[in-house]
């Protein structure tokens, strides 16, 4: 099972952050990303890979959701999503925080309005009551599914207004590779993707080294050896180099934000 990463915490939050927090994060985003760098790129689709930790290097407990994020990290983390086209989680981050993946917490006048949620779904596992389904004035999900997907499920997803978009190239497990969803997802109009995970997601695009920025919250606790690691085999991903940005304090969070090549 694909774990899960609460980088905001999608449930217990609904309303816009106050103007401090506001203008804290939205300073922190302008240094944080430089989209400028996908025009270097032959698809010129920018990635932000984005989630929250403990001190200990843990994103969840399996199978369950963990709440890591402050208040003032999760505004922050909602004004990035802002300033992406998309958001994209993979079906075991659905199925355990059947998460909103929206940008509630940005005030209206700093937002031009909400992403497009984007689930990593290879065999069409998404279920038909997910508050994804049930937002229609939001942007309905688009669902990454591989060739050996539920076709009855198919169906049924895309009459309660979600897109199912088939990628063929996959991996040895039938997962889509990273190259190929984001080859669709451009061609599909997405210039500027973040990705929250979970942990198999963060692996994968690592691996990929098609991400552009590292965006990591840092909350002051340990999970223990329980917790699923962020990332399960860092030998797969010693060759990527990151370079720092910046990094600075959200209440009782550090974030720290990064290039990577």
């Amino acid at each position: 099972m694909i774990a899960s990463v609460s980088t905001t915490d999608d449930n217990s939050c609904s309303g816009a952050s106050d103007s401090n927090s506001s203008n804290q994060a939205r300073a922190f985003v302008c240094r944080a990303v430089d989209f400028s760098r996908a025009q270097t790129k032959s698809n010129a689709l920018y990635v932000t890979l984005t989630f929250a930790q403990s001190l200990d290097g843990k994103i969840s407990l399996p199978g369950q959701q963990l709440l890591l994020s402050g208040s003032q990290a999760m505004s922050m983390t909602h004004h990035l999503r802002a300033t992406h086209d998309g958001i994209l989680v993979g079906i075991g981050t659905m199925l355990t925080d059947d998460p909103r993946l929206n940008a509630r917490l940005v005030l209206p006048v700093d937002s031009p309005g909400h992403p497009r949620p984007v689930v990593l779904d290879p065999r069409l596992r998404f279920p038909l009551s997910a508050r994804l389904l049930q937002n229609p004035q939001h942007n309905m999900p688009w669902i990454v599914a591989g060739p050996d997907h539920d076709r009855c499920r198919r169906v049924e997803l895309e009459a309660l207004g979600a897109c199912v978009v088939i990628v063929d190239h996959c991996d040895s497990e039938g997962r889509p590779l990273v190259s190929a969803v984001l080859q669709a997802l451009a061609q599909k109009g997405i210039r500027r993707l973040m990705v929250e995970g979970g942990a198999r997601i963060i692996q994968a695009f690592l691996e990929s080294q098609l991400v552009d920025s590292l965006i990591i919250t840092i909350a002051p606790t340990l999970v223990g050896s329980r917790g699923v690691p962020a990332v399960p085999a860092p030998d797969g991903i010693q060759t990527l180099k990151i370079t720092p940005r910046v990094y600075e304090q959200f209440g009782a969070d550090v974030v720290l934000a990064a290039d990577t090549d």
